[in-house]
């Protein structure tokens, strides 16, 4: 993804500032209907409150038999809600264990609606370096250091769950940014 922010201090601060970045956007573009979010009950436990947090509607979807997000229900609940969709919040791979293999026809599903696909990152871990969010359609995630690149977890070790976004998110994201202008770095607070 295009950018990131360090802003967030956990995972959980990650998943709340990358739903406010959705949020934004869709006001932005005065889109102020779309307040549903779609959430699989696969997803981490925290998505369901972390967008009734920022003020939206959940959709649950089911599992298949396979514990995948059941296509056909996903495609349904779209379909009912089209034009109220903010987007869905997807923990990829799952907290199954499994990658869902239908993630890109999700995401052009989310986005034909006018929605944005939200990763959860907190099983990320099992697909880094091997897998490149954009790719696969991803508008905004977290990411947990304590998770992904072992970084200490509890015991007074540092916490952080920076977000990624795609470029046009950027205006979004919390501040500071570091950024790299002629070798050199310096903080933009705005």
């Amino acid at each position: 993804l295009e950018a990131v922010s360090l802003a967030p201090a956990a995972g959980a601060q990650g998943e709340l500032a990358g739903m406010l970045v959705i949020r934004k956007a869709h006001l932005v573009k005065g889109d102020t209907h779309r307040n549903i979010v779609i959430i699989p009950d696969s997803a981490h436990g925290t998505n369901p409150a972390t967008a009734a947090i920022c003020g939206f509607q959940i959709k649950v979807v089911p599992t298949d038999k396979e514990g995948l997000i059941d296509i056909e229900a996903f495609k349904k609940i779209v379909a009912e809600n089209f034009n109220n969709i903010a987007g869905t919040m997807i923990t990829n791979p799952n907290t199954c264990g499994k990658f869902e293999k239908n993630i890109k026809e999700i995401a052009d599903i989310i986005h034909s609606a006018g929605g944005y696909f939200y990763c959860d990152g907190a099983n990320y871990n099992a697909i880094v370096g091997k897998v490149r969010p954009v790719d696969l359609g991803v508008d905004v995630m977290h990411f947990n250091l304590h998770k992904t690149f072992s970084t200490p977890h509890g015991g007074g070790g540092p916490g952080s769950g920076p977000i990624a976004v795609r470029k046009d998110f950027l205006e979004f994201l919390p501040t500071p940014h570091v950024v790299k202008e002629n070798n050199q770095y310096r903080f933009i607070a705005h």
